[in-house]
């Protein structure tokens, strides 16, 4: 009776979690942010993914202004590599270089299905100063 009552528990669990990287799922980020940054300053963001899906975070496109880098959330349980079937943030670390007005977008999407809309998009406007 107990395996059963425990199996139960672990179903209803899992339907409570965000599904992220296929249809229906729950679509982590469609938004766009503002923020200020100073130049030589840094802007980090976390994406919530799962690139285990073969769903990743991607820069669409970026402005001169600012660089981005991409790179995994660290993960106490993992020291930030990605378990197969478990969601990791992508943290976007978005550096000033010169003052202006900067647009990041970033695509969540499988690089290799070409000509198909990014299942999320996040846009980032900062005004470096």
């Amino acid at each position: 009776m107990s395996a059963i009552l425990m199996m139960g528990m672990l179903l209803c669990t899992a339907d409570a979690l965000p599904r992220l990287g296929g249809g229906g799922a729950v679509r982590p980020a469609e938004q766009v942010q503002n923020h200020e940054l100073a130049v030589g300053a840094t802007l980090s963001v976390n994406l919530p993914g799962n690139p285990t899906t073969g769903y990743v975070w991607q820069v669409a496109e970026c402005s001169p202004q600012v660089e981005v880098e991409l790179g995994f959330a660290s993960n106490e349980q993992t020291d930030g590599a990605p378990v197969c079937g478990r969601p990791v943030a992508t943290t976007v670390k978005v550096t000033g270089k010169s003052a202006g007005k900067a647009v990041v977008k970033l695509i969540y999407s499988r690089p290799w299905e070409k000509g198909k809309a990014p299942h999320s998009t996040c846009v980032l406007n900062i005004t470096v100063k």
